[in-house]
């Protein structure tokens, strides 16, 4: 990865942070701490969403040092993963993690356990949220990043 786009990652990072630092009320986006774990392999970083003017639902996955895994989209029905980190982009994975999105996002909201063919996600009490593609034997755990959702009074 180039250093231009680690720079730019990097600053995507700081000023997403300030601006939910500085106006919580009025930013609508959502950090939370993330880890994928499939057949022995481990990404962990931050999963950053956001809703757009048009009403997609956006977001990146990024990992701790700012090197950006993946990008995706949802319109309310279907997610669309691009940018994918390279040793990921492959069309099978790219396949599996559409439709492991789609569920994600179709289901995080409603705040309840839910569990559809191969893919379960649970919600517990800690504030992680656990979700499961049995098919595949991935993992994906997602806790609220608490440090951006600090404020000061």
């Amino acid at each position: 990865m180039s250093r231009s786009m680690r720079l730019s990652a990097i600053i995507f990072l700081v000023l997403t942070n300030l601006l939910l630092i500085l106006f919580p009320d009025s930013c609508c986006a959502q950090e939370y701490d993330f880890q994928m774990r499939a057949r022995g392999r481990e990404v962990t970083g931050l999963l950053i969403v956001e809703k757009s003017d048009e009403g997609y639902t956006i977001g990146t996955i990024m990992n701790e040092f700012g090197i950006k895994v993946f990008d995706f989209t949802y319109n309310g029905k279907k997610a669309k993963v691009s940018n994918v980190l390279g040793p990921l982009n492959r069309w099978y994975i790219r396949k599996v993690l559409n439709k492991d999105v789609t569920f994600i996002l179709a289901n995080i909201n409603d705040k309840k356990d839910v569990t559809v063919k191969k893919r379960s996600m649970k919600f517990y009490d800690n504030g992680n949220i656990v979700i499961e593609n049995r098919r595949f034997k991935i993992q994906y755990t997602l806790s609220i990043n608490c440090k951006s959702h600090e404020t000061t009074e």
